[in-house]
């Protein structure tokens, strides 16, 4: 099949990760089938190269001001459309229901493909304490509405994003992004267990919507657990400021971003990987850790409430400091039981396998 894959950013070559799961997802993609990437924003550069099989084409719209927007769009539409001419595309899809999603939509339109529209962030959202969501915003809200009518068909990560979308599709597709499982693994020689404070991993950008925050309460009550934070973002400073005013600064480790490379021995060092999240579209991050065979405990958005009703994690019964330290409380009761459940699930369900394969079904039942 040829597809044209519609995206805000991409990576700008092979040893670029970009996005992971996204880098993955078309890296396993383009092994059977003809892909063509139309990267809107990132790289910055313009221009077309290979990535693997796949073929970017880099439209550096991150650059180029508000006031080349129209000139964006119209440069996206001619490159579907050029490439379209070489050889009909079967189909095209989008990640972000948002700018990527109506670009699709209007090159589906002209060339008469079906279209996919993937809810991959918070654009059916509305977090307005936070000022986090596509439906705080008149334009961005309407341009989604937009692309949710118009699409052939809609996908979601994960069921909990399934039932925010019913308001506007009450058939969107629960297709997940898969983890690379055979870099994501268990370790290859696990170190015995020994009598010391849990290791509590949160990996997630330093966001309001990621809530890190309310992790650094629940810790303040968790006087038996040390915690790790992997990554950055705006919010740094005053989270340092945080655990120094909670009194543990000492068992909270800020490591900032790391290569991805290194994210698999950090998730094999932890015990639990914490989610404490306002809003998550699927959530690679727990995908990441099962894969590892970690337990998780946190918050009831993304995928972990699936996990946690198949026995590999446990979800929070709300958003409040108390529901964290419960859950985080019952996965240190259950840590080897869990460990195990969530391997077997990623392994088994979440693989950059067994998610193609769906992907392809998909596709298939559409051309």
């Amino acid at each position: 099949m040829k597809i044209g894959l519609v995206l805000p950013g991409f990576s700008a070559n092979e040893n670029d990760w970009g996005i992971p799961a996204l880098y993955n997802f078309v890296r396993t993609l383009a092994a059977t089938n003809d892909v063509h990437v139309i990267a809107l924003e990132y790289p910055c550069r313009r221009g077309a190269y290979r990535f693997f099989n796949a073929t970017v084409h880099a439209l550096g719209g991150a650059h180029r001001g508000k006031r080349d927007a129209p000139r964006l769009v119209a440069d996206a539409l001619t490159t579907l459309r050029g490439e379209n001419a070489r050889k009909s595309f079967d189909l095209l899809h989008a990640f972000w229901v948002n700018k990527a999603g109506w670009i699709a939509q209007l090159a589906a339109r002209f060339l008469r493909v079906p279209f996919i529209a993937s809810v991959a962030g918070g654009e059916l959202t509305r977090l307005r304490e936070i000022n986090y969501g596509g439906q705080i915003n008149f334009v961005e809200r309407s341009t989604i509405a937009s692309v949710l009518r118009g699409a052939t068909r809609v996908t979601v990560g994960s069921r909990y994003l399934q039932r925010i979308a019913s308001q506007w599709r009450d058939d969107a597709l629960i297709v997940p992004l898969g983890v690379d499982t055979s870099f994501f693994a268990l370790h290859p020689n696990p170190l015995p267990q020994v009598e010391r404070k849990s290791r509590l991993l949160n990996v997630g950008s330093l966001l309001p919507v990621k809530a890190q925050i309310k992790l650094l309460d629940a810790l303040a009550h968790i006087p038996n657990a040390c915690l790790e934070i992997i990554g950055g973002g705006t919010l740094q400073p005053e989270l340092y400021d945080s655990a120094r005013a909670r009194g543990i600064a000492a068992r909270v480790h800020f490591a900032g971003e790391i290569p991805h490379d290194r994210l698999a021995e950090k998730y094999r060092a932890a015990d639990i990987v914490v989610q404490s999240s306002l809003h998550e579209a699927q959530g690679l991050a727990m995908l990441e850790a099962a894969a590892c065979g970690r337990a998780m405990a946190g918050t009831p958005v993304g995928i972990l409430p699936e996990l946690a009703e198949r026995g590999a994690a446990i979800a929070a019964n709300g958003f409040e400091v108390g529901d964290l330290v419960e859950a985080i409380d019952g996965a240190m009761g259950r840590q080897a039981e869990m460990a195990a459940r969530a391997r077997e699930i990623a392994a088994t369900e979440f693989s950059l396998d067994a998610a193609n394969k769906k992907w392809i079904r998909l596709y298939e039942s559409m051309v």
